[in-house]
């Protein structure tokens, strides 16, 4: 997994956690929100460090 994310940069979009996800930016903000997947608020927008991704991803 490490290997096809190491392309994306340290701080991901919810729109790119999606894609790589398959599944909807709704569903991308839902785990954040219920503190399954770590994110990071900038303002309005929400940033998910690629390192947590991959824990995610692991479990």
């Amino acid at each position: 997994m490490r290997e096809y994310l190491e392309s994306y940069p340290l701080l991901l979009s919810v729109d790119e956690v999606a894609t790589i996800l398959g599944v909807t930016c709704k569903t991308v903000r839902h785990l954040v929100n219920a503190g399954e997947l770590s994110g990071i608020r900038v303002g309005r927008l929400i940033r998910i460090p690629k390192d947590k991704l991959i824990e995610y991803l692991e479990r």
